[in-house]
């Protein structure tokens, strides 16, 4: 576990004497309550869609990503389906709303021009494992002041999962679960079955991404983006804070975008792919004095449009290269090309250079999840998620495709 007092702070985005104040008072209060040594891994991340894109976004994932299609289940009125890549990474929960009401998704999303057109997809939030939820919840509900989706009951079933109300700065929530065994599970009310017609389309979608050698090169979540407004930056990241086990590891500016990429890491210290990095992005100053300083507000534009909210899901690529080392062609631009091939559409070329650290590049957005999903190579262990150019040039595409679609 990685200690605080060696913790350095990368990037040149200043932070105010609030945040700092409270960031070292966070991670005393963690340390004095050992909340760190409760809270573990990522379990699984829940994305909701509507039910008649499920079998297409289930596809998605298959053909772009190394997870595989496992099973399906019912439970409290959601249909889930599970996409794993083994049983160290997190899962990704494929989740359908059954209930003929509306949920707090669809009036989140009520308040967003592009978001209330599809008002039932949304990315719910991740899940935590912990060693005892009664006592992280104890500590979180009567000193924290956590509020909770339901109460925790006296007595609950393995793998309750308890979740928080949603962020008021992220529009997303928390879930905690304790893991009953080594084998991953779910609690469902049922088992559910796709008709065959949907299995073979899986089976097509995974065939395809094994039959054009992505298995070797595309590696599971290495970290998820949220979008939030500037005035909320750094609340979403000391909030975030309070709730997990992840520390700030720093913030770059992007000046020209009139943006910062904040990046919390796991105090784990396992590698992105068994414990996804998490980042928020948000303007440095608000769109409303864009007309005064004359910068572009790519990010706040899109939180306008859909509303606080996960922007996109950045996958690993392995470092590499195919070929002759001198003609320069990496493992994600291979990896690229071989989904261009298959009709995937991507934002911009692949940013970046070897020389620079890491190569990668956005898709456009998924119609059935509303996310992006990014290739990201980093080159000879670089430790990092982008250079201030690669983000600059990533959100300026993000943010123009934002205004088309």
């Amino acid at each position: 576990m990685i200690e605080y007092s060696k913790i350095k702070i990368k990037g040149d985005k200043k932070n105010s004497d609030f945040f700092f104040k409270y960031l070292d008072e966070i991670y005393k209060f963690r340390k004095e309550n050992k909340i760190d040594l409760n809270i573990k891994n990522i379990h699984h991340f829940v994305i909701q869609t509507k039910s008649e894109f499920a079998v297409s976004l289930i596809c998605e994932w298959l053909m772009q990503s190394p997870y595989n299609y496992e099973f399906s289940f019912v439970h409290e009125l959601k249909r889930h389906h599970v996409l794993r890549f083994n049983d160290q990474s997190p899962d990704i929960l494929i989740q359908e709303n059954l209930s003929p009401e509306e949920d707090f998704v669809f009036f989140q999303n009520s308040l967003n021009p592009k978001s209330k057109e599809n008002p039932n997809i949304k990315f719910i939030g991740e899940v935590f494992e912990v060693t005892d939820l009664k006592k992280l919840d104890g500590i979180l509900t009567n000193t924290q002041k956590v509020k909770f989706q339901d109460p925790l009951p006296d007595k609950f079933y393995d793998d309750y999962i308890h979740w928080t109300t949603p962020s008021i700065y992220t529009h997303n929530s928390i879930g905690y679960k304790q893991r009953p065994n080594a084998q991953r599970t779910y609690l469902m009310d049922q088992e559910w079955n796709f008709d065959d017609e949907a299995k073979a389309r899986f089976k097509l979608s995974k065939d395809m991404f094994n039959n054009l050698s992505l298995n070797k090169y595309v590696l599971p979540i290495d970290h998820f983006a949220t979008r939030i407004y500037s005035h909320d930056r750094e609340l979403a990241i000391l909030e975030y804070l309070t709730l997990t086990n992840y520390w700030f590891w720093g913030a770059y500016n992007i000046g020209d975008q009139n943006s910062s990429t904040n990046v919390c890491r796991n105090l784990q210290g396992d590698p992105e792919s068994i414990s996804p990095a998490k980042v928020f992005t948000a303007n440095n100053t608000p769109a409303f004095l864009s007309f005064l300083d004359g910068l572009p507000c790519p990010t706040e534009n899109f939180v306008q449009l859909y509303g606080r909210r996960l922007h996109h899901f950045a996958l690993g690529v392995t470092d590499g290269f195919i070929g002759d080392e001198s003609k320069n062609y990496r493992n994600v631009d291979y990896v690229v090309d071989q989904l261009k091939n298959s009709h995937m559409q991507f934002l911009d070329h692949v940013i970046g250079s070897c020389q620079e650290g890491l190569k990668q590049i956005f898709s456009k957005k998924s119609a059935h999840s509303l996310l992006i999903t990014e290739y990201i190579q980093r080159c000879n262990e670089f430790d990092g998620f982008f250079t201030k150019e690669n983000v600059a040039a990533l959100t300026k595409a993000a943010g123009d495709d934002d205004l088309i679609t």
